[in-house]
């Protein structure tokens, strides 16, 4: 059982939030931020009032989607995960992660409990509208610095909830929520989808496996596996860091190359990943490099363009395990399908796949 914490925003006091955010909280507001951005969290803004306290704290709870939660949360320990992540790795990640002044999660109920600094003073772009060039540089940048930093680090060796994803039962778990998806996917987001994209469909929970070792094989490094434009946040003063990252429920050991698959692939219009994909994939290269990092360019390749035919996932995924509650959402996963496609489209990832 973990620590006594709020399960909800009704369960806040100003009690909790004296003890643990540095002052005392003689009042506060709650309002409901994120709806159609975080998809297995609530995410709520506290206005403080008091005495040597932060003008406001960001509050994350569980979702209220019990069917994301038993199918998808849960199987794969996402809220622990996150809670872990910020426990022990936030101080080692070169990455700018928010300041956190309470993590719990409570292994009985499966609850947690996240109280963050607020990141609402800095730049947030729209996934759905696209990230521009130089936001997609700034996010390159940090992704090199968080491989380097994590390559074929022993220390993810020493903490076992950081996991690859070929280590049981993330393939077996995957695979099922894909199959369960498919069906309602192909609903809400199949209109026009070719018919070589509904036989992947139909194959993808056979290839699982496949994905799952490929992506594992060593060299690996700390992913922080859902690394798209709703989770990051860009400096905008001289005492901001140009880049902070939030969300990292989905942290993995895989190929460098999947985080950099991921984003591009995911956080740009078509338009604008056409236009700069070559750019952004050589200044990760580089930047690798730089760092004394070998990653062969072919290796890379491979591994990059076999990350854009397995982001096919998580819009299905996202559209038929996560209620859709609201059209931003719906919008979402919409624009999540056909970037998905189009990137595979484009670096021909489904001749790589296993006959």
């Amino acid at each position: 059982m973990g620590d006594a914490f709020p399960r909800g925003p009704e369960e806040i006091t100003t009690d909790w939030l004296s003890k643990h955010v540095g002052g005392t909280v003689g009042s506060f507001d709650v309002e409901q931020i994120g709806i159609g951005v975080g998809l297995l969290g609530r995410l709520y803004r506290l206005e403080l009032s008091g005495d040597d306290v932060p003008a406001s704290v960001i509050a994350k709870f569980p979702t209220l989607d019990e069917g994301a939660r038993m199918n998808v949360v849960e199987p794969l320990n996402f809220y622990s995960k996150e809670v872990q992540f910020y426990n022990e790795a936030a101080k080692d990640t070169p990455i700018p992660t928010p300041q956190v002044y309470f993590a719990s999660h409570d292994r009985e109920s499966g609850d947690f409990s996240l109280l963050l600094e607020d990141l609402g003073d800095r730049r947030m772009c729209d996934q759905n509208a696209g990230c521009l060039f130089a936001d997609a540089k700034v996010a390159v940048d940090a992704i090199v610095d968080l491989h380097a930093t994590w390559w074929s680090s022993d220390r993810l060796v020493s903490m076992p909830w950081i996991p690859a994803f070929v280590e049981p039962p993330y393939p077996q778990v995957l695979a099922g929520m894909f199959k369960q998806s498919w069906p309602r996917a192909l609903e809400v987001a199949g209109e026009g989808m070719g018919d070589a994209y509904k036989d992947f469909g139909d194959r993808f929970p056979e290839l699982v496996e496949w994905f799952a070792t490929e992506a594992s094989r060593p060299p690996v490094t700390f992913c922080h596996g859902d690394y798209r434009l709703d989770n990051l946040f860009f400096g905008i003063t001289d005492d901001h860091a140009p880049l902070t990252v939030v969300d990292w429920q989905i942290c993995l050991r895989a190929r460098g190359g999947y985080d950099m698959g991921y984003f591009v692939s995911q956080s740009l219009s078509t338009e604008d990943r056409r236009t700069h994909e070559t750019a952004l994939r050589d200044r990760y290269l580089e930047g690798i490099a730089n760092r004394g990092i070998d990653y062969p360019e072919a290796a890379f390749d491979a591994d990059y363009r076999r990350t854009t035919a397995w982001c096919f996932i998580y819009p299905v995924v996202a559209t038929g395990q996560i209620e859709v509650t609201n059209e931003r959402h719906r919008e979402l996963v919409k624009a999540m399908t056909a970037r998905a496609i189009q990137a595979i489209e484009d670096n021909d990832a489904l001749e790589l796949l296993p006959s």
